[in-house]
């Protein structure tokens, strides 16, 4: 090559680099390729730099890293640099750049919350189920006599179904000793209608033509919700004889694409490549004209639901029905949000309906039905839950108030159960404290005066010094000294 020849070729890829260069700034300003959005939720950067600018973020280095994060957040091209680095990750070294997602064998994706609650990291003891069962059997009972039915479906975890597909970090651990299985012993214990579709499931799964779970999502599989709705309906047919009509599968269409959710965790990863189908179908339904005294439902449950809901199941099984998601967003029989459920008159609400459906997957087991059964066991029952188990319970039924909880315990290392006992007991500190009147019983107030010694450096040490004095324990002097206050008010009062 000429001495001209490789100036020009120099040249020529210098410009073609600077272009390079100069594309993300050109994409920002102009826009000249339309991105897709990533997937997921996001914090941004909102502060203007000039806003946030000080002699203490300068110093310390936080308006450093602040610009940064904006100047990468608002970068041209960023939405396909964020997949081409995730593809990178993914493909090369099977690592997924999205949280709480785990890559499991044969390609298995997993969120880590249902391995967690499957090997037990989220168990709460037996005691919570059999308290818990003892509540929902008085209230199964109270409905019945009102002719209504309440029926507890526990959903499949892909944690249960699927545990030879486990990622390394919990590959050999141990399933049995779980909310899951202490749910069930206690629930059927008690008399409860259970439909156990967790167990369902995991049988299943050897012998299914098509996959139950997707490799690429988190919830059942369409092929696997309708397997489920069509158990249930038979199972139905047993509480409302005459009344509900089930469906017939006309077809099975193998997949040649998947419908949403069946990519659902990885469309969160946010990659370059299509999904893959694996061995995913989807039925044709048709649907019998239903009984003109099909029974009305109300469901109370997590995102399961959707998948009957694409399907029109329920719309076409049921005279009417409602969907309370998480028990607090409503949704109408055709799917439409139509509110909230701190707005409705919730008690004639449920008793509008002839069938109560709690529909929950393992993944919030321990935020079992997130309020709905305590409340309405409160109406039926007023006073029979303590402001103990009040507490217990708030603290357990919020999932982002658990996992908080959780990853504390995890960082103390402390027990779960430890933790969680620990909030409740400082919430209802708190609430003694600003409402007093709320408790009568003499055990809790016992309990409050216990922690407001111990909250009081000086008293709490002159506890420790008459009980080395007379050598007990410092905790039954604690409980004497608390005792003492308690009665001495009682006599004031009276």
């Amino acid at each position: 090559m000429s001495e001209n020849g490789f100036l020009w070729l120099k040249n020529t890829l210098f410009a073609l680099l600077l272009g390079v260069l100069f594309l993300p700034m050109l994409q920002k300003k102009w826009t000249l390729v339309q991105e897709p959005p990533l997937s997921g939720a996001f914090a941004h950067t909102s502060e203007k730099l000039s806003d946030s600018l000080g002699w203490a973020n300068w110093l310390d280095g936080s308006f450093q890293t602040t610009t940064n994060k904006r100047i990468e957040e608002g970068i041209g091209f960023r939405n396909s640099l964020v997949r081409l680095y995730n593809q990178w990750q993914f493909s090369l070294f099977s690592k997924a750049n999205a949280e709480g997602v785990l890559i499991g064998r044969q390609g298995q994706l997993y969120e880590e919350d249902y391995l967690r609650a499957a090997t037990g990291e989220f168990f709460l003891g037996e005691e919570v189920w059999q308290q818990k069962a003892h509540q929902l059997k008085a209230l199964n009972d109270t409905l019945q006599k009102l002719g209504k039915q309440l029926v507890v479906i526990v959903e499949p975890g892909k944690g249960t179904v699927y545990p030879e597909h486990f990622p390394v970090k919990y590959a050999g651990k141990p399933i049995g000793n779980d909310n899951y299985h202490a749910m069930v012993k206690h629930f059927s214990t008690a008399g409860l209608h259970l439909f156990d579709l967790n167990q369902a499931f995991r049988q299943w799964a050897d012998t299914s033509a098509f996959d139950l779970f997707p490799k690429t999502g988190t919830h059942w599989s369409y092929y696997g919700a309708v397997l489920a709705a069509d158990s249930l309906f038979r199972y139905l047919e047993k509480l409302f004889p005459g009344r509900i009509q089930t469906f017939d599968v006309q077809e099975i269409v193998p997949a040649h694409e998947l419908r949403h959710p069946d990519d659902d965790i990885w469309l969160a990863m946010n990659l370059l490549t299509a999904p893959p189908v694996g061995n995913v179908a989807y039925p044709k339904l048709h649907f019998p004209e239903k009984p003109a005294n099909a029974p009305k439902l109300l469901i109370v449950g997590d995102s399961f639901y959707f998948n009957w809901q694409n399907e029109q199941l329920l719309l076409n099984t049921f005279a009417d029905n409602h969907f309370w998601y998480y028990n607090k967003l409503i949704y109408n029989e055709v799917g439409a949000e139509t509110g909230l459920v701190s707005d409705l008159d919730a008690v004639k609400a449920v008793l509008e309906n002839d069938l109560i459906l709690i529909m929950i997957t393992e993944r919030f087991h321990q935020n079992f039905a997130w309020g709905f059964d305590t409340f309405l066991y409160e109406h039926f029952f007023p006073g029979r839950i303590s402001r103990e188990d009040f507490f217990r319970n708030e603290v357990r039924i919020g999932n982002l108030e658990f996992i908080r909880l959780y990853h504390e315990a995890k960082a103390q290392n402390i027990p779960l159960t430890v933790r969680l006992e620990n909030e409740a007991k400082g919430r209802m500190f708190d609430d003694w404290q600003k409402h007093p009147e709320l408790y009568q019983d003499k055990a809790e107030v016992i309990s409050m005066i216990e922690m407001a010694i111990q909250g009081s450096p000086e008293w709490f040490s002159q506890v420790k010094t008459k009980a080395a004095d007379r050598k007990i324990s410092v905790d039954e002097m604690l409980r004497l000294d608390a005792e003492w206050v308690y009665d001495h008010k009682q006599q004031q009062n009276h």
